[in-house]
């Protein structure tokens, strides 16, 4: 199993940044604001050039507040931020990826975020993780292929060597498939369909070993 390397995606998958998120924008612009921030980022993200996650956050939040008749101030623009970074763990996550590494496989994350803000969320875990990658290394956004790509070469190795894990599809499951790694999906809840479909991260070592 030494060669196959467990790509995760971040936020929403091994972090629920879908609470962190709609707490913050339901208390200060409004619970009919979350849907539209979340289709926000994934029109951005696959629209950008790159930039900076946080500007892309900002941009975000504050073209919702605007549709709500909310006036956000900078402080409020921060907050939102670090609330963001400070997304929960799912509570499988340490012991799942402990799992997968007493098997064998090298895990880590490939993250739409910057490394300021992915160093907040993945504070402490620094030694449970193999590899941690962010947009801001690899200067591209997923889904776009280019990030895949760039992160293969990090880490020097090719698709067929990766086993993406994500609880979405459009973010990284079918683009990473599409460039020939094998891929799961990790349900988080949020209703997805994929081909090979894990409940938690505890039947994923088992799920992995037989994709192997």
């Amino acid at each position: 199993m030494n060669g196959i390397y467990v790509i995760f995606d971040l936020y929403g998958t091994l972090v629920d940044w879908v609470k962190s998120i709609s707490d913050f924008i339901g208390m200060f612009v409004s619970r009919n604001a979350v849907e539209e921030f979340f289709k926000c980022d994934i029109e951005l993200v696959s629209s950008t050039t790159y930039r900076p996650y946080k500007e892309i956050l900002r941009e975000c939040l504050n073209r919702v507040a605007v549709k709500h008749n909310v006036i956000l101030s900078r402080n409020l623009e921060e907050a939102f931020l670090l609330s963001f970074a400070k997304s929960p763990l799912y509570p499988d996550v340490v012991y799942g990826i402990k799992q997968l590494r007493n098997r064998g496989f090298k895990v880590g994350v490939l993250s739409n975020t910057d490394k300021d803000l992915v160093e907040i969320t993945l504070c402490g875990l620094e030694d449970v993780l193999d590899f941690t990658i962010t947009a801001e290394d690899v200067r591209a956004y997923k889904p776009g292929k280019e990030a895949f790509i760039r992160a293969y070469k990090i880490l020097g190795i090719t698709p067929l060597e990766a086993v993406h894990v994500s609880a979405y599809p459009q973010y990284d499951l079918q683009p990473a498939s599409e460039l020939g790694a094998k891929t799961v999906l990790l349900d988080r809840g949020y209703g997805y369909k994929w081909y090979v479909v894990a409940g938690n991260l505890l039947e994923l070592a088992d799920i992995l070993e037989e994709l192997a």
